[in-house]
């Protein structure tokens, strides 16, 4: 779950939705990719693992939040993204190769966490496999290209999700503030985004054909009702509202 806080509510956004928004980002793509059905099903389908997770709102220990895709308990969500990546798997080897790689990716450096260290192993074992099934060479540029543009559509997605429509570059979450890395052809730099109102964002250089247009629902969390959440609530009970964000050059 994706949580915004406003003044008198919690806005919830569940990961598959923003997962959406990213694959629609991958769909309007400028550049010709190869294998471009299979990745833009692992750009659609990266956060499934979260379906089931989301499908109720749980309150942090201790806290007056619900627990957000960061704060959930670990061993639930890497044993999520186990079988989130299963599932991709079973339609195709090489979404499921990168949507592998993109959840390994959160886990840099020294792992001294067991749980970790296991997720980790079972997935370069997954990857290795698949890999040389498919004859793709693991430092191929094309698995490059796919995995950066996965991670860049990830990326721009949470920026429109975790921050609150219009905001300021200056309040913007710490994150995206500075632009998002992947290099492209048309963006060897990477590319940056800002807030020009609470509905359109500019892009540079933009990596469209044309403007794009993104809607996704916004559950509605009221203050009250959080109060009287003991333990978990079904998100699809909330209000909701439908939020529509269009890229500009």
């Amino acid at each position: 779950m994706i949580i915004r806080q406003t003044t008198h509510q919690i806005e919830c956004i569940k990961q598959h939705d923003h997962a959406y928004i990213s694959g629609e980002i991958s769909k309007h793509w400028r550049e010709q990719l190869t294998f471009r059905e299979d990745v833009e099903y692992a750009i659609y389908e990266h956060d499934r693992a979260w379906i089931p997770l989301d499908s109720f709102i749980e309150k942090e220990t201790n806290k007056k939040l619900p627990l957000d895709f960061i704060s959930y308990p670990l061993p639930p969500k890497l044993s999520a993204y186990t079988k989130g990546v299963d599932e991709v798997q079973e339609q195709s080897a090489y979404a499921a190769v990168l949507c592998s790689k993109h959840f390994c990716s959160f886990f840099s450096g020294t792992v001294s966490e067991p749980a970790i260290q296991s997720f980790l192993e079972e997935e370069q074992k997954r990857q290795k496999i698949l890999i040389e099934q498919l004859e793709v060479k693991p430092t191929s540029t094309d698995l490059v290209e796919h995995f950066n543009l996965l991670q860049f559509c990830d990326d721009l997605s949470l920026y429109i999700c975790m921050n609150s429509p219009g905001t300021p570059k200056s309040e913007e979450v710490s994150w995206f503030k500075d632009g998002f890395t992947q290099p492209f052809s048309f963006a060897p730099t990477g590319i940056k985004a800002e807030w020009m109102n609470a509905h359109e964002i500019k892009l540079d250089p933009f990596p469209f054909k044309e403007p794009l247009s993104v809607s996704f629902p916004v559950y509605e969390l009221p203050d009250t009702k959080l109060n009287k959440i003991q333990e978990t609530f079904p998100t699809d009970q909330l209000s909701s509202h439908l939020q529509t964000i269009t890229f500009i050059s």
